[in-house]
Protein backbone atom coordinates (compact mmCIF):
# COMPACT_ATOMS: atom_id res chain seq x y z
CA UNK A 1 0.00 0.00 0.00
CA UNK A 2 1.16 3.50 -0.47
CA UNK A 3 2.60 5.00 2.47
CA UNK A 4 0.33 7.70 2.44
CA UNK A 5 -2.37 5.20 2.84
CA UNK A 6 -1.01 3.94 5.96
CA UNK A 7 -1.42 6.79 8.31
CA UNK A 8 -3.16 6.43 11.80
CA UNK A 9 -6.94 5.54 12.18
CA UNK A 10 -10.47 6.94 12.91
CA UNK A 11 -13.22 4.61 12.75
CA UNK A 12 -15.69 4.87 9.78
CA UNK A 13 -18.51 5.46 11.95
CA UNK A 14 -18.59 9.36 11.01
CA UNK A 15 -17.95 12.26 9.08
CA UNK A 16 -14.14 11.70 8.89
CA UNK A 17 -12.49 15.29 10.54
CA UNK A 18 -8.57 15.78 10.62
CA UNK A 19 -7.42 16.07 14.44
CA UNK A 20 -7.12 20.00 15.20
CA UNK A 21 -4.25 21.97 15.12
CA UNK A 22 -2.86 24.15 17.87
CA UNK A 23 -1.80 27.62 16.42
CA UNK A 24 0.37 29.38 18.25
CA UNK A 25 -0.79 33.13 19.06
CA UNK A 26 1.04 36.08 16.47
CA UNK A 27 1.35 39.53 18.24
CA UNK A 28 0.82 41.43 14.99
CA UNK A 29 -2.31 39.76 13.89
CA UNK A 30 -2.81 40.93 9.97
CA UNK A 31 -6.66 41.64 8.91
CA UNK A 32 -7.84 38.27 7.39
CA UNK A 33 -8.45 38.51 4.06
CA UNK A 34 -11.97 38.02 2.06
CA UNK A 35 -12.44 34.21 0.67
CA UNK A 36 -13.75 35.56 -1.94
CA UNK A 37 -11.40 33.48 -4.55
CA UNK A 38 -9.44 35.53 -5.64
CA UNK A 39 -6.52 35.00 -8.05
CA UNK A 40 -5.30 31.94 -5.80
CA UNK A 41 -5.13 28.70 -7.91
CA UNK A 42 -2.32 27.06 -5.73
CA UNK A 43 -4.32 24.01 -4.97
CA UNK A 44 -7.20 22.02 -6.40
CA UNK A 45 -9.68 23.77 -3.38
CA UNK A 46 -8.25 27.33 -4.86
CA UNK A 47 -9.16 26.50 -8.01
CA UNK A 48 -12.85 25.52 -6.96
CA UNK A 49 -13.23 28.87 -5.16
CA UNK A 50 -11.91 30.94 -8.05
CA UNK A 51 -13.53 28.99 -10.69
CA UNK A 52 -16.65 27.98 -9.55
CA UNK A 53 -15.92 23.93 -10.77
CA UNK A 54 -13.03 21.90 -11.15
CA UNK A 55 -12.24 18.14 -12.50
CA UNK A 56 -8.57 16.70 -11.62
CA UNK A 57 -8.49 12.90 -13.06
CA UNK A 58 -5.56 10.91 -11.30
CA UNK A 59 -6.04 12.70 -8.35
CA UNK A 60 -3.64 9.56 -6.49
CA UNK A 61 -0.92 7.29 -8.24
CA UNK A 62 -2.49 4.49 -10.20
CA UNK A 63 -1.38 1.79 -7.36
CA UNK A 64 -2.52 3.61 -4.27
CA UNK A 65 -6.26 4.40 -5.96
CA UNK A 66 -6.40 0.55 -6.98
CA UNK A 67 -6.24 0.10 -3.15
CA UNK A 68 -7.98 2.74 -2.20
CA UNK A 69 -10.90 1.12 -4.68
CA UNK A 70 -10.22 -1.92 -2.79
CA UNK A 71 -10.28 -1.02 0.78
CA UNK A 72 -13.73 0.90 -0.21
CA UNK A 73 -15.52 -2.17 -2.05
CA UNK A 74 -14.47 -4.36 0.96
CA UNK A 75 -16.00 -2.54 3.74
CA UNK A 76 -18.19 -4.77 5.21
CA UNK A 77 -22.41 -4.16 4.65
CA UNK A 78 -22.58 -3.41 8.53
CA UNK A 79 -20.53 -0.03 8.21
CA UNK A 80 -22.68 0.98 5.23
CA UNK A 81 -26.44 2.86 6.00
CA UNK A 82 -28.51 4.01 3.77
CA UNK A 83 -29.42 7.93 3.49
CA UNK A 84 -32.65 9.59 1.71
CA UNK A 85 -34.95 12.13 2.16
CA UNK A 86 -37.23 10.04 4.26
CA UNK A 87 -34.37 8.30 6.81
CA UNK A 88 -32.97 11.29 7.24
CA UNK A 89 -35.58 13.61 8.11
CA UNK A 90 -36.94 10.96 10.61
CA UNK A 91 -33.25 10.72 11.87
CA UNK A 92 -32.11 13.99 12.33
CA UNK A 93 -35.48 16.50 11.42
CA UNK A 94 -37.65 17.27 8.98
CA UNK A 95 -35.91 19.82 8.04
CA UNK A 96 -32.84 17.72 7.31
CA UNK A 97 -31.78 17.07 3.48
CA UNK A 98 -35.15 17.71 2.24
CA UNK A 99 -33.71 16.88 -1.46
CA UNK A 100 -35.00 13.53 -2.50
CA UNK A 101 -31.79 10.85 -2.91
CA UNK A 102 -31.22 7.10 -1.87
CA UNK A 103 -27.49 6.05 -1.28
CA UNK A 104 -25.62 4.28 1.38
CA UNK A 105 -23.17 6.32 3.38
CA UNK A 106 -19.83 4.67 4.88
CA UNK A 107 -21.03 6.37 8.64
CA UNK A 108 -22.59 2.99 9.61
CA UNK A 109 -21.16 3.47 13.15
CA UNK A 110 -19.33 0.08 13.29
CA UNK A 111 -15.69 -0.01 15.41
CA UNK A 112 -13.40 -1.46 13.12
CA UNK A 113 -9.53 -1.31 12.43
CA UNK A 114 -10.17 1.51 9.80
CA UNK A 115 -6.61 2.80 9.91
CA UNK A 116 -6.79 2.36 6.01
CA UNK A 117 -10.02 4.24 5.58
CA UNK A 118 -8.61 7.18 8.07
CA UNK A 119 -5.52 7.58 5.51
CA UNK A 120 -7.47 7.37 2.42
CA UNK A 121 -9.67 10.48 3.92
CA UNK A 122 -6.48 12.39 4.39
CA UNK A 123 -4.84 11.30 1.65
CA UNK A 124 -7.71 13.04 -1.05
CA UNK A 125 -7.71 16.15 1.45
CA UNK A 126 -4.54 16.75 0.93
CA UNK A 127 -4.32 16.31 -2.67
CA UNK A 128 -7.50 18.68 -2.50
CA UNK A 129 -5.71 21.57 -0.03
CA UNK A 130 -2.73 21.58 2.17
CA UNK A 131 -3.67 21.87 5.79
CA UNK A 132 -2.27 25.23 5.82
CA UNK A 133 -4.23 26.77 3.18
CA UNK A 134 -7.60 24.95 5.39
CA UNK A 135 -6.48 26.55 8.55
CA UNK A 136 -5.74 30.23 6.87
CA UNK A 137 -9.50 30.16 5.27
CA UNK A 138 -11.05 28.90 8.52
CA UNK A 139 -12.02 25.80 6.89
CA UNK A 140 -13.52 22.70 8.22
CA UNK A 141 -13.84 19.10 6.12
CA UNK A 142 -16.34 16.94 6.40
CA UNK A 143 -15.73 13.28 4.29
CA UNK A 144 -17.04 10.26 4.44
CA UNK A 145 -17.69 7.13 2.14
CA UNK A 146 -20.71 6.80 -0.26
CA UNK A 147 -22.20 3.63 -2.28
CA UNK A 148 -24.51 4.05 -4.97
CA UNK A 149 -27.10 1.38 -6.35
CA UNK A 150 -29.18 0.51 -8.68
CA UNK A 151 -32.07 3.41 -8.43
CA UNK A 152 -30.03 5.20 -6.08
CA UNK A 153 -29.91 8.96 -7.39
CA UNK A 154 -30.08 12.69 -6.44
CA UNK A 155 -32.18 15.16 -8.01
CA UNK A 156 -31.44 18.62 -8.44
CA UNK A 157 -29.87 20.52 -5.72
CA UNK A 158 -27.49 22.99 -5.07
CA UNK A 159 -25.59 21.35 -1.31
CA UNK A 160 -26.14 24.86 0.20
CA UNK A 161 -26.74 24.15 4.08
CA UNK A 162 -25.96 25.24 7.40
CA UNK A 163 -24.50 22.83 10.24
CA UNK A 164 -23.43 23.16 14.00
CA UNK A 165 -19.68 22.71 14.51
CA UNK A 166 -18.48 23.17 17.81
CA UNK A 167 -21.16 25.42 18.58
CA UNK A 168 -20.81 27.56 15.69
CA UNK A 169 -23.02 27.59 12.36
CA UNK A 170 -20.56 26.62 9.27
CA UNK A 171 -22.17 26.38 5.92
CA UNK A 172 -20.67 24.14 3.31
CA UNK A 173 -18.34 26.46 0.86
CA UNK A 174 -16.47 23.91 -1.39
CA UNK A 175 -17.64 20.17 -2.52
CA UNK A 176 -15.74 17.08 -3.05
CA UNK A 177 -17.05 14.03 -4.76
CA UNK A 178 -13.84 11.84 -5.42
CA UNK A 179 -14.64 8.26 -7.52
CA UNK A 180 -13.56 5.18 -6.64
CA UNK A 181 -15.75 2.90 -9.22
CA UNK A 182 -11.89 0.88 -10.16
CA UNK A 183 -11.83 -1.15 -13.08
CA UNK A 184 -13.39 -1.58 -16.13
CA UNK A 185 -13.68 1.96 -16.53
CA UNK A 186 -17.54 3.28 -15.88
CA UNK A 187 -19.76 3.06 -18.45
CA UNK A 188 -22.20 5.74 -18.73
CA UNK A 189 -24.84 3.36 -19.99
CA UNK A 190 -24.71 2.24 -16.09
CA UNK A 191 -26.03 6.08 -14.77
CA UNK A 192 -25.02 7.59 -12.11
CA UNK A 193 -23.81 10.08 -14.21
CA UNK A 194 -22.49 13.72 -12.31
CA UNK A 195 -24.73 16.34 -14.21
CA UNK A 196 -23.49 19.79 -14.02
CA UNK A 197 -26.58 21.93 -14.28
CA UNK A 198 -24.06 24.92 -13.48
CA UNK A 199 -22.28 24.61 -16.75
CA UNK A 200 -25.50 24.06 -19.05
CA UNK A 201 -26.02 20.33 -18.04
CA UNK A 202 -22.66 18.84 -18.78
CA UNK A 203 -22.70 15.09 -17.94
CA UNK A 204 -19.63 13.27 -16.17
CA UNK A 205 -19.12 9.66 -16.03
CA UNK A 206 -17.85 8.77 -12.27
CA UNK A 207 -14.01 7.96 -13.64
CA UNK A 208 -12.12 6.07 -11.15
CA UNK A 209 -9.23 7.99 -10.03
CA UNK A 210 -11.10 11.20 -10.85
CA UNK A 211 -11.96 14.47 -8.47
CA UNK A 212 -15.11 16.75 -8.63
CA UNK A 213 -14.95 19.99 -6.92
CA UNK A 214 -17.12 22.92 -7.10
CA UNK A 215 -17.98 25.69 -5.56
CA UNK A 216 -21.37 25.71 -3.22
CA UNK A 217 -23.69 26.39 -4.15
CA UNK A 218 -23.62 25.01 -7.84
CA UNK A 219 -26.77 23.08 -9.31
CA UNK A 220 -26.13 19.14 -9.84
CA UNK A 221 -27.80 15.88 -9.67
CA UNK A 222 -27.05 12.68 -9.89
CA UNK A 223 -28.46 10.25 -12.13
CA UNK A 224 -29.93 6.83 -11.20
CA UNK A 225 -27.82 4.00 -11.48
CA UNK A 226 -29.20 1.73 -13.94
CA UNK A 227 -26.93 -1.14 -13.79
CA UNK A 228 -26.18 -4.08 -10.48
CA UNK A 229 -22.46 -2.61 -10.42
CA UNK A 230 -21.73 -0.56 -7.22
CA UNK A 231 -20.93 2.91 -7.73
CA UNK A 232 -18.02 4.07 -4.91
CA UNK A 233 -16.44 7.67 -3.87
CA UNK A 234 -15.47 9.78 -1.41
CA UNK A 235 -17.76 12.24 -0.70
CA UNK A 236 -18.10 15.42 1.41
CA UNK A 237 -17.82 19.35 1.73
CA UNK A 238 -15.15 21.83 3.05
CA UNK A 239 -17.19 24.00 5.65
CA UNK A 240 -16.60 27.85 6.62
CA UNK A 241 -17.73 29.73 9.56
CA UNK A 242 -21.08 31.38 8.49
CA UNK A 243 -19.76 34.81 8.66
CA UNK A 244 -16.84 34.56 7.29
CA UNK A 245 -17.91 35.02 3.71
Amino acid sequence: MDEALAAAAAPLGGSWVPPPVKRKAKKNKKKRRRDDGGADTSCIAARALAGGFVRESGLLSPAAAAVASDLVRQAPEEAWRRSSAKTDAKAHGKKTNTTRHSYAVGDGGVDAPDADVEALLARVLESVAPSEWLRARRLVPRLQLGRYGRGDHIVKHDDAAVVEINGVPHERRIALVYYLTGEPTWDASLGGLFVDHGSGGRRFAPVHNTLVAFRVPRLHEVTKVTGDRSRYSVFGWLYAPRSSR
